[in-house]
Order: structure tokens, then sequence, then C-alpha cells
């Protein structure tokens, strides 16, 4: 159910953490069954009881004695009950889903078993999975850990399986790299270099920073759109940036450009108004015109 409200995700995740409501909807799955009214037994009076309320619930459907799953109960019952790890098994990335799935909060730094904890946290949120956001920081919150005897960032993940649409990334046509290319004059955004491998098109805002999918008409986009949203990296720059913007993830700090802590708007710690706006490495262009600006007085 991509896309769920909170009060359905609720309403799963009730059923997921109560073992007799889970067995309850889980029988139904098999067809249809009658409880009888007469039955006094203190395992039928629970089994009405809780029927009752997922009659209210619109989970199922009552017709006398009968009982059945409506397709919203089929729904839930898969949610409840379905192992939602997309990672596969024996990876740290699983292992990463599998400490995160009790719905609690988690050091980063001692307790999720990758060495990128932001790019899972990122692979997670594309695939529609919501984290707890307590401090405008991002995914997580910074908390005292008591086995790092430090404030370090943690992260909780909201619900044990997928509520949101996932993020996707559209495919780039080919003619429109070269038309970003073309723009900057085939030259690499952070020192201006033009080497003669091939410039990597790259988003300013890094994809874990993303809230929603892609949406853009290649064919119809402006100069100042691409200005906007792209530069040209080579291939070790456009890395280098990659682990920093992980780094600002996790840490809520933004990294220095090139050594130099300067920011042409903010300053180094992340703030969700701000965005990554001011950053060298999300806008070099803007970054370099700015402190020669400031410089120049």
């Amino acid at each position: 159910m991509p896309g769920m409200d909170e009060e359905t995700a609720e309403l799963v995740f009730s059923v997921r953490e109560d073992s007799r409501r889970t067995a309850v909807l889980s029988h139904l799955a098999n067809g249809a069954k009658t409880v009888r009214d007469g039955s006094d037994t203190a395992v039928n009076a629970n089994a009405k009881a809780l029927l009752s309320a997922f009659v209210d619930d619109g989970l199922v459907d009552r017709d006398g004695d009968t009982y059945a799953l409506t397709d919203f109960g089929e729904r839930v019952h898969e949610y409840a009950t379905r192992d939602w790890n997309p990672s596969n098994k024996g990876t740290k990335r699983a292992a990463t889903f599998e400490t995160l799935a009790d719905c609690e909060w988690h050091c980063s730094a001692c307790e999720l078993p990758s060495s990128q904890p932001a790019k899972d946290i990122q692979m997670l949120r594309k695939e529609g999975f919501e984290f707890v956001q307590n401090t405008g920081q991002g995914q997580g919150d910074y908390r005292h850990c008591e086995t790092c005897a430090d404030t370090t960032f943690h992260r909780k993940l909201k619900y044990p399986f997928p509520t949101q649409k996932s993020i996707t990334r559209q495919e780039m046509p080919n003619s429109f790299k070269r038309r970003v290319r073309d723009h900057y004059d085939q030259r690499d955004a952070f020192d201006g270099s033009a080497p003669s491998t091939t410039l990597e098109v790259d988003h300013r805002v890094p994809e874990v920073r993303w809230d929603e999918s892609e949406s853009f008409d290649y064919d119809s986009m402006s100069d100042e759109e691409i200005e906007s949203h792209f530069q040209i990296l080579t291939r070790t720059h456009n890395l280098l940036k990659s682990r920093k913007c992980e780094s600002c993830v996790e840490s809520g700090e933004r990294p220095a450009f090139m050594e130099i802590e300067y920011y042409y708007e903010g300053d180094a710690k992340y703030d969700e108004d701000v965005g990554c706006v001011g950053c060298g490495w999300y806008n070099p262009h803007e970054w370099r015109a700015a402190l020669q600006a400031e410089i120049d007085g």
C-alpha cells in the first residue's frame, strides 16, 4: 500500500505487534470462518472480540456467524506478516534493516553494521520506508549513546514496512547529457579542468537528500533549469562529492568545500529550511562567485 496514510500505517503496525491479532487474520487468510454465537469458551470469546474490532476497522466482513477478510484486510494481513527486508540475507545492508526493524533508536556509530549507514538509509527510503525526524537535521536525531559515551547521530525506523511511494531516479537521455556537458564547455565544476575522459552529469541535490521521485521534462528544460539542477564532474570528483554528502546526512554538518570553511548561505550546520544551498559541494559555481565577491569587498 504505497503512500498509505498514518492511520492505516498505525493499524498495520498494531496488528503486526500483536501475535493474537496476526493469528486471527492469518486464520481468515485461508478462507472464511464460522464462529457460533452459542460457543462460550474463553478462546472463542476472545476471537469474537478481535473479530468485532476487525469488522469496525474494515478488515473483516461479517455475514451472520461467518467472517471473511475484506480486500483491505488482505492487504493489512500481508503488510503485518511479510518480511519486508529489501536486501539480500547475509549482507550488511540486510543486517542494518534487521537492527532498525524494532523501530527503536539506534546509534549510527556503534549499532548499525554498515560503514556507510547514510547510503543504507537512502536505499531504504527509496524503497518507501519512513524514518523518524526530530531535529530538522534529516532522517534521525542526535541522542546520547551509552556505548559511545557521547552524543551521536541515531536512526529510528518509523514502521518495519514501506509506507511511502518508492523514490525513483529518471533515466537521463544521452542527448540531454551531451547538452549539459556542452553547456558547461566540458569543464569540471570543481576545478574547471577539461579532462579527456567523459564528465558525468551530477545532480546538485544528492540522492541521499531526495524526498520524492524525479519528474524532469528533459526535452523542454531551459539553460537556467540546467544550471539550477545539474553540474558536470569527473568520476573521482563525483565519488568525492557523494562521500561528503553522505557524511553531511550522517552528521548534520556540511563539510567544508576543498577544506575552505565558507558557505554563501547558511553555515556549517545543515538546516532543512536552507537545504544544500550555500554549500560548495552543491554549487561550486555560486560558491566561488560569492567568495570572490567577499574578497573583492
